[in-house]
């Protein structure tokens, strides 16, 4: 353990140094972040406002506010995306270098991962005070259930990445990915509420939402943090769902990766 420690904390510095190379590529990466949200708000608060009662899916315009800003930093701080790197490292035989090393692919992408949200804080975070100040969103979260909300974006952040990394593994039985990562990705953003709150969505659509894992990813933990679940049953039921999701995925992974490296052949090297 103490072995791994240390590889992860030397390649996390190595991904780090890589990061602030390519500076301007970050900067761009992490505007889309903050645009989306800020559209979908100007759409949402749009249609609030030409309600006779100034509400749109149930929120207020200030709660709107807090919905998708929550959801800004929310996507930023759980943000994966090995379906779209998997396949580009096998057809370039990238993989073959990664499998010589005595751990697991994964940790590199890992600590990637963690290298880009802490290289992009310079920027995101001053922009977040930003558009705080100029939305000022609404919260009505209580202590309790702030504390909640962050182990509940904990547990969506390490959902959203090992689901992500298990469907980036069919990869290795197909030498392009990218329709599948925009499936994922499309079903994150439409049923995972990124899109829209969850509650604008017809009935049989939330029914879906529920038993897939897209909505502990996102809606479940912005909502959580806005102190807009209020019965605790409900908020420790979607706990249970997003360790149940991890645990699922992470045995996922372990069955999958063995059979998988049996099937793997670099298209070049």
């Amino acid at each position: 353990m103490r072995r791994l420690a240390r590889a992860v904390s030397a390649l996390l510095r190595v991904e780090i140094a890589t990061m602030l190379q390519y500076r301007g590529e970050i900067v761009l990466w992490s505007t889309w972040g903050l645009v989306n949200p800020l559209v979908l708000y100007a759409i949402f608060k749009a249609g609030a406002m030409s309600n006779d009662n100034h509400q749109m899916a149930g929120l207020t315009v200030p709660q709107i506010a807090a919905y998708y800003f929550t959801m800004m930093i929310v996507g930023h701080v759980t943000a994966a995306w090995d379906t779209h790197e998997m396949s580009w490292y096998i057809r370039t035989g990238r993989m073959s270098a990664m499998l010589l090393r005595p751990i697991l692919p994964m940790w590199k992408s890992m600590a990637g991962n963690l290298a880009y949200k802490i290289c992009t804080l310079a920027f995101v975070g001053p922009m977040w005070i930003l558009v705080a100040f100029l939305i000022r969103p609404e919260f009505n979260a209580t202590p309790k259930q702030f504390m909640l909300g962050l182990l509940a974006v904990v547990l969506a952040g390490l959902m959203n990445y090992f689901l992500t990394y298990v469907v980036a593994l069919v990869a290795f039985w197909t030498t392009k990915l990218d329709a599948v990562g925009e499936i994922y990705f499309g079903l994150a953003m439409f049923v995972g509420g990124r899109l829209a709150p969850l509650d604008a969505l017809p009935g049989p659509i939330r029914v879906v939402a529920d038993v897939l894992p897209f909505k502990y990813m996102a809606a479940f933990p912005v909502e959580m943090l806005m102190g807009r679940i209020t019965v605790e049953a409900e908020a420790f039921r979607g706990l249970m769902v997003q360790a149940a999701w991890l645990v699922a995925s992470l045995i996922l992974f372990r069955c999958l990766w063995a059979v998988a490296l049996k099937r793997y052949t670099a298209v070049s090297g």
